[in-house]
């Protein structure tokens, strides 16, 4: 019933494809947009290694769920509240009745008896959340949030107050996504663990919109949510940072760009014979499939052949990108090897800011870290460091 939900995001001008998700690992950046995107995906450790001390641009991944879309058009107008479905379909819901409605009744059709009454109490729970989000968003805010929910909408992902050594009154912890063993804990005795027990929700956020159902494309990351917190009801979180750069070994990096430059062709010349579907509906999840099963080191072209073969791939796609290997021998190994190189970094870099002090909120099995692109900078998008033992 819980979707995990996904945005697709444009680029500033030019103009560049939308592939993957909205955040993409750096290492699918080689096959997404070649040579180009390997050498943003090495600019962006280059950049992180080298920020000042204080706040780093690098946030921490959140495994929340669901998504919670709130806020108003014009001063003084209604609270609108919506889950990803209902921002999607531009379902502007003003007021409980319209959100539970629309959860209810409009948003899809269930299988079962058994989706249809997990679909009405999740209706509910979501349509009690308008009263706490009007109450706390100012009259004035005009705009929309985007976050997603730690605790106290689902019900079945309650935040546990549990014991824990050389914590005397404890440690909230709270796992939000059914999907995941992702877990985050905070001190009871802190200030934001004392909020913590007197709060009905909690939510983090990531980011505004200038209007109701706007695309990714639009979406500007914010990090002071302190407007959102004058009631004790709902706590809403701003993003954590990782507060130093972290230390980790950046050397392999000039290497690589002598080996991009000359394989520049070769890479290049076989991603641009491919039919644009094929790096997100064939590349991609390839990728994927082999990083989930802990494969992707051993991946090389048979792999990726048998397993198109094992996914039924059509025939003439297999024969094409067959003959496009050929067409430019060297190109996918080369591919290969970039993209596992990189992940050896990411890796690096994960371990690193795991070795930084602990935050007031911490996490177990966390997922990671983000980053923001910076559209001066960057022209690929925004990226995330998932280490390559994340497992959900």
């Amino acid at each position: 019933m819980l979707l995990r939900e996904l945005f697709y995001r444009e680029a500033a001008e030019p103009k560049v494809q939308d592939f993957g998700r909205p955040f993409n690992h750096p290492e699918h950046l080689v096959f997404f947009y070649g040579t180009d995107g390997a050498l943003e995906a090495l600019q962006h450790f280059e950049e992180v290694v080298g920020e000042k001390p204080g706040k780093t641009s690098v946030r921490r991944k959140w495994d929340g769920a669901p998504q919670v879309y709130w806020g108003r058009e014009e001063k003084n107008g209604p609270l609108i509240l919506a889950g990803h479905n209902g921002w999607a379909r531009g379902a502007k819901s003003t007021n409980p009745r319209e959100v539970y409605d629309f959860i209810a009744n409009q948003s899809g059709k269930p299988k079962t008896p058994e989706d249809a009454k997990n679909r009405d109490l999740f209706a509910k729970n979501f349509a009690n959340l308008y009263p706490l989000f009007d109450a706390a968003t100012p009259q004035d805010f005009v705009g929309f949030v985007y976050a997603d929910a730690l605790f106290g909408v689902d019900p079945g992902r309650p935040k546990v107050l549990e014991k824990a050594s050389g914590y005397p009154s404890g440690v909230w912890t709270f796992a939000p996504n059914p999907k995941s063993n992702t877990a985050y804990h905070v001190d009871a005795e802190s200030e934001l663990g004392q909020s913590i027990g007197q709060a009905q929700v909690m939510v983090v956020g990531h980011a505004t919109f200038p209007e109701f159902g706007a695309a990714d494309k639009l979406q500007q990351p914010k990090d002071d949510f302190s407007e959102f917190n004058g009631t004790l009801g709902l706590i809403v979180q701003g993003p954590i940072y990782v507060e130093s750069a972290p230390e980790f070994d950046t050397s392999p990096i000039a290497e690589l760009k002598k080996y991009i430059k000359q394989h520049k062709a070769v890479i290049d010349g076989f991603l641009s014979s491919l039919p644009v579907p094929d790096k997100n509906g064939i590349f991609y999840p390839f990728t994927n499939a082999m990083n989930k099963d802990g494969s992707f080191d051993a991946v090389d072209n048979t792999a990726f052949i048998n397993w198109m073969t094992q996914k039924g791939v059509s025939a003439k796609k297999q024969e094409h990108i067959q003959s496009m290997m050929q067409a430019h021998p060297g190109g996918l190994d080369a591919i290969w090897h970039l993209m596992k190189e990189i992940r050896n970094m990411k890796d690096a870099m994960d371990a690193a800011i795991k070795q930084q002090p602990r935050k007031e909120i911490w996490d177990s099995n966390g997922e990671g870290h983000v980053r923001y692109a910076n559209p001066a900078k960057h022209k690929f998008g925004n990226v995330k460091f998932v280490p390559t033992s994340w497992t959900p």
